[in-house]
């Protein structure tokens, strides 16, 4: 089986919120574009800015633009929906 190199995986762009933090060894989960998004487990971060995360799995960059809350790319909080009665 053939390897592949970093040149030739995949790069993804997209704008949406992470669901939770980005951790190496794990899926990153997000949603964009109306879509939620699961990934194969994490093997690189590369950039991680209040607004910007870069990370690599095994066969894919993903380049995601944190909107409209930038700063659940940072955060260490787990986030919990409350009940409205």
């Amino acid at each position: 089986m053939r390897k592949k190199k970093a040149e030739e995986k995949k790069t993804v762009m997209l704008c949406g919120t992470l669901l939770c933090p980005v951790t190496i060894g794990k899926p990153a989960v997000f949603a964009a574009g109306g879509t939620f998004y699961r990934t194969s487990a994490v093997v690189a971060l590369h950039e991680q800015t209040e607004d910007n995360i870069h990370f690599e799995t095994r066969n894919t960059h993903y380049h995601l633009s944190m909107s409209p809350f930038p700063l659940a790319a940072i955060s260490p909080l787990p986030v919990r929906l409350a009940a409205c009665a």
